[in-house]
Parts: structure tokens; sequence; C-alpha cells
């Protein structure tokens, strides 16, 4: 009765959050991607990020199902609902994330506005090969499943943040929420490919993976790419 009762709740959030996005318009995601030459020197770079972090091999022995260390800073998304099969979930913004399968009795046990942290994958194999570039870290339950973003937010959403403004030369970006990021100059290559109303979501850079000196990432929605950065005000 418990187990029917749970999936009876969690088609219900489903069935809403369904209903109210259907007709909604959205940030297209991927819309605007990278040259198979720039994809692989950012694939080179980050390949040098996993050996000078971990200092292994890189190998799928290795990096698969391996967690970030639970260490974050404060900002989290909320879980709206996950869907009646447990193929994708929804944040906040209305974005859809598509779940790695074989993790669908994970989503199952997480609740409805469960905190959420987005994080790097740090499984080198799933990310590049099965293209789930993301890990969600439920802080609740200090539990982690790969997803890789499906559809972008939805546009008329007060949590829906976009790029306001750009200075390629500061390596600083504002958001439509008025906030300031100092960027990565490292990933400038990058940053120069962005341009005002391009989506972004808020992710987190574990402690102890990747760049520490960089608390958060900002994933470009229509780029499907991320840069490391500080909130600077």
């Amino acid at each position: 009765m418990k187990t029917l009762t749970k999936y009876l709740t969690i088609i219900t959030i489903f069935l809403t959050t369904t209903f109210a996005f259907a007709n909604d318009d959205r940030i297209e995601a991927g819309s605007r991607e990278l040259t198979e030459n720039e994809k692989k020197e950012l694939l080179d770079q980050e390949k040098q990020e996993f050996a000078s972090s971990e200092k292994r091999i890189l190998s799928p022995t290795i990096y698969d199902n391996q967690y970030p260390p639970l260490v974050f800073n404060h900002y989290t998304h909320n879980l709206v609902g996950v869907s009646v099969l447990g193929d994708y979930l929804i944040i906040e913004d209305g974005s859809q994330w598509n779940i790695k399968y074989g993790s669908s009795k994970e989503a199952f046990s997480w609740k409805e506005n469960d905190p959420i942290m987005i994080v790097k994958n740090n499984s080198f194999y799933s990310s590049y090969f099965n293209g789930y570039r993301y890990k969600m870290v439920n802080t609740r339950t200090g539990t982690a499943i790969e997803v890789k973003l499906h559809l972008g937010p939805i546009l008329d959403n007060p949590y829906t943040l976009q790029v306001a403004a750009i200075n390629p030369t500061t390596c600083e970006v504002i958001l439509t929420d008025n906030s300031l990021w100092q960027l990565d100059p490292s990933q400038k290559k990058l940053l120069l490919k962005w341009i005002a109303t391009d989506g972004i979501i808020i992710g987190t850079n574990a402690k102890g993976w990747f760049n520490n000196s960089y608390e958060n990432l900002l994933i470009n929605v229509n780029m499907l790419q991320e840069i490391k950065a500080n909130r600077i005000e």
C-alpha cells in the first residue's frame, strides 16, 4: 500500500508539471553547437583536469560510479517532479533532465522540493560516451544520479536565468537577476562564443574536483557547455 501511494504521488506531481509546462516557450538546449575542432580542444582540456585532479590514468573502471565530495556552497535548485517511468526529472526553472538508465529507483526516492546541486560528472566514460555531463546531488539524502539536459528552462519563468551582458576583456558576466560573475580566464575562448539571451543554469564546482578556486559552474543551455565561475555580487 505504501508503494502504491508513493507511485500515485509521483504520478500526480508529474501530471501537474507536464500540464503546467506543456505550452510554454523554452530556451532551446544545444541550439548553438561548437565545431568539432572546438569540441576536441575542450575535451583535451578536461582530460588534463581529470588527470591533474586524480593523478590517475583515465579509464571507465576508475571513474564510473564515483561521486564528488559532498562539500557545497549554498546554491541549490528544487526538484519539481519525476516522470512516471523515472526517465527524467524537472527542476524549478522548468528544465527537463534525462536520468541515466538504472537510476529510476533512486529518483523515485526523492521528494518534491528536495534541494538539488548540479555538479560536473566525474565519470569520464559516462560523460563523454553516454552524454551524461552532470550529476544531480540531493543534499537531503546525500545521493546522486547522472543526468543530461534534454529540454531548456521555460522562458516565462521567474527562476529562469539568461545572460544580460558580457565583458570578454575581464571575463565577467551579468545575468538577468542582476548577479555579477567572474569567469575562469582559462575558458575565455569558450566565453567568446556566448551571447546575450543565452540561457544559464547554475551548477556547483564540487570541492576536490577540478579547479577549487571557483565555487560554481555557469551552464550555458544553448551551447551545452559550462564555465567555472565565482559570484562577485
